[in-house]
């Protein structure tokens, strides 16, 4: 005789969720990270050529010469160069982590930049480079429901 069996497998499917990153996130993060890159870049440029100078003036005081500035102090000026050295650090580890989508960069990136934008009306008042980094933020914040 001849037995008819039939057997049934139960298959379980797990949804894995991940979180995708929109494509708006990823060009501001790419426009980010190539405007914080050569930003970074140039304050070292900045920071080399303000030795410079100093050593410069420092050695024709030394001469008996003077020298006459109708700009900012050099104290001011080197607030400036550290301060926005380190705010630009600051706002590129946001990028990097709004990149890696979490909540966190965003606040990083802001803060630096308030930051950074405060120190840029103080040294050389209210631009266009004042408003830019704004846009920026505002651009993130849209993003901000994307990020966990």
């Amino acid at each position: 005789m001849e037995q008819n069996t039939t057997t049934t497998t139960t298959v379980e499917t797990t949804t894995v969720e991940t979180n995708v990153r929109p494509t708006f996130l990823t060009v501001l993060c790419i426009l980010s990270f190539i405007f914080g890159g050569l930003g970074i870049l140039g304050l070292i440029m900045l920071i080399v050529g303000m030795g410079a100078l100093s050593a410069g003036a420092a050695a024709v005081e030394g001469a008996g010469g003077t020298i006459t500035s109708t700009g900012p102090s050099m104290g001011l000026t080197w607030a400036y160069l550290v301060v926005g050295f380190v705010t630009a650090l600051i706002s590129l580890y946001g990028v990097v982590k709004m990149w890696k989508m979490e909540k966190i960069g965003f606040f990083l990136y802001t803060g630096a930049t308030v930051v950074s934008m405060i120190m840029g009306v103080v040294y050389s008042g209210f631009g266009f480079m004042t408003i830019l980094p704004l846009v920026f933020v505002i651009l993130y914040g849209l993003n901000l429901k994307h990020l966990k």
